[in-house]
């Protein structure tokens, strides 16, 4: 595990180069009040762009001795040496089926992260995504938080989901009928 502590410290270099949004299971990770993330952590760009930004992208990687990737949709992903261990940190824009709506990213909140305050999407909104991608993974975690709100570990507020599932557009019915399928109604 990757303590929380040293994700900000990465998190606030990366706040050198772009401002971000938090998106991926760090979000999750944050909400159970864990102290770190045993994977990687995903941010949505909002100042530079992964594509026509990437020789900046790479020089700001290489000048912190960090090693570039590519994240499975094509965009860079950083790979860095924290202690024992690697974090991950892949960089997101809304390209191809990857679509993360305005409302997503303007309704995203401050959360404290080790010694370092980053913005990160809400919980349903976390939902909304992972209901829209739909893998594998993406059904599994979805039963996941399911089960915790079950468990009265986490809550959620259906007015948002309901509000916000229609910013998806063409994908908002399918989103609703998986998430009422693993047992969110609303």
């Amino acid at each position: 595990m990757i303590p929380f502590s040293k994700v900000g410290d990465v998190l606030r270099e990366l706040s050198k180069l772009t401002d971000f949004i938090i998106i991926g299971d760090t979000v999750l990770d944050l909400e159970l009040k864990r102290k770190g993330t045993e994977s990687d952590v995903d941010v949505f760009i909002t100042s530079i762009s992964v594509f026509t930004d990437e020789d900046r992208i790479d020089a700001f990687s290489e000048e912190h001795g960090w090693d570039l990737g590519k994240t499975p949709i094509d965009t860079p992903r950083l790979m860095i040496p924290v202690d024992d261990e690697q974090l991950q940190l892949d960089l997101y824009e809304n390209i191809q089926d990857f679509f993360v709506p305005p409302i997503v990213i303007e309704s995203s909140l401050e959360k404290k992260i080790g010694d370092y305050t980053a913005k990160a999407i809400i919980l349903e909104d976390y939902l909304l995504l992972k209901a829209n991608a739909f893998r594998d993974e993406d059904e599994e975690e979805i039963k996941n938080i399911v089960k915790l709100i079950g468990e009265g570990k986490l809550s959620i507020d259906k007015e948002i989901l309901s509000k916000h599932v229609e910013y998806f557009e063409e994908n908002s019915k399918s989103v609703k009928d998986r998430l009422n399928s693993l047992g969110i109604k609303f």
